[in-house]
């Protein structure tokens, strides 16, 4: 029996609200509400309002983004409204939000138990911001201002866990996350995403493995468009293999929701399937599970969260499947290939 706890935090109703139109607002954590309540599933949610203390949560935000940072953001606080970049908005109530689903992610790092599986419902998304915000090189922090995933990473970490892996489902590569851990071999960060020669943030390429002491422990497996559900299990298969010979004590899951087939921001064509597949692979590991939301703005909130609930509550269910042209397909699984060769080759030779 999957030990599962959904916590939304309340907050993420109200708070961090544009004053134009964008695809990250509000109005999200209704439509997965929403798909919770249509499914069955409320009996698993838990709707908080987690209050922090702005001194402690600050020491702990230094630990994962450099002060100057902090201080710009700080800054942004006194100027609100207005815009750090072209894609990420900030409001009147934005620092708080963030203060708020940060400090939020940690302290579930410090207090989850021993296999429970916690999927936090939280805005603002986190997994782009990098050490000192744009990580390489990118050129906006895409709706993100502090890193939840690395929060997640930090409680499990104080804890007493040695090592902790990051799983990123969402679309986009997590370049924030992987930035943070890069020079890490005590984080292993798997990353499922979108190739980046043409798509935001332009970052995750294959050949980027880590550097120094994390030289194989960052892993990008990436998807052409148009990829369906039967390409990208494989790749899943392949991401949850590396997992397997890691044996981390515990697993951070950056869940984007926006492959989802017209979601509204990319071109992949996965359904309720790929979601529910990650969520039943997620339901037989046996270390504490944190999940925290990314991406996903329409239907992959709708109708992909509740498959992959589904999933890692091990219910039985039957999705059908999309199928991925040939062509797309083989390069997938080419790549896909060549990294888990090369990782696991670098691993071998290691403790040889």
């Amino acid at each position: 029996m999957v030990k599962l706890r959904i916590i939304i935090e309340a907050n993420s109703l109200r708070k961090h609200s544009p004053w134009f139109e964008h695809p990250e607002k509000p109005e999200r954590i209704k439509y997965i509400i929403d798909g919770i309540k249509k499914n069955g599933l409320t009996d698993y949610v838990e709707l908080v309002n987690h209050s922090y203390n702005e001194k402690e949560v600050l020491h702990v935000l230094e630990r994962v983004h450099c002060r100057n940072y902090i201080e710009y953001i700080m800054k942004c606080r006194n100027n609100a409204p207005c815009e750090i970049d072209p894609d990420t908005y900030f409001s009147e109530t934005s620092y708080e939000l963030a203060m708020e689903t940060f400090d939020l992610s940690y302290k579930t790092g410090l207090s989850i138990r021993e296999q429970e599986k916690i999927f936090l419902v939280i805005r603002p998304p986190g997994h782009h911001a990098g050490r000192c915000g744009k990580a390489f090189n990118a050129s906006t922090l895409g709706f993100c201002i502090f890193n939840n995933a690395a929060a997640a990473v930090l409680g499990f970490k104080d804890r007493g866990f040695n090592r902790v892996a990051i799983l990123d489902i969402d679309v986009h590569h997590g370049n924030g996350a992987q930035e943070i851990f890069y020079k890490n071999k005590d984080v292993l960060h798997i990353d499922i995403h979108r190739n980046p020669h043409d798509f935001y943030p332009f970052t995750g390429f294959p050949e980027d493995i880590g550097i120094g002491k994390g030289r194989g422990y960052s892993a990008n497996f990436i998807v052409l468009p148009h990829t369906g559900d039967d390409s990208y299990v494989q790749i899943v298969d392949y991401a949850f293999k590396l997992i397997q010979l890691y044996g981390p004590e515990a697993l951070v899951v950056s869940a984007g929701f926006d492959g989802y087939k017209n979601d509204g921001l990319a071109d992949l064509d996965l359904s309720q399937y790929s979601y529910y597949y990650i969520g039943w692979k997620l339901s037989k590991i046996d270390v504490p599970v944190i999940i925290v939301l990314e991406g996903g703005y329409s239907l992959g909130l709708i109708e992909g969260i509740p498959a992959f609930l589904n999933g890692l509550l091990s219910i039985e269910k039957q999705y059908g499947k999309t199928i991925t042209n040939n062509k797309t397909s083989s390069y997938n699984l080419m790549i896909a290939e060549k990294i888990f060769n090369t990782i696991t080759k670098l691993w071998r030779q290691r403790h040889e």
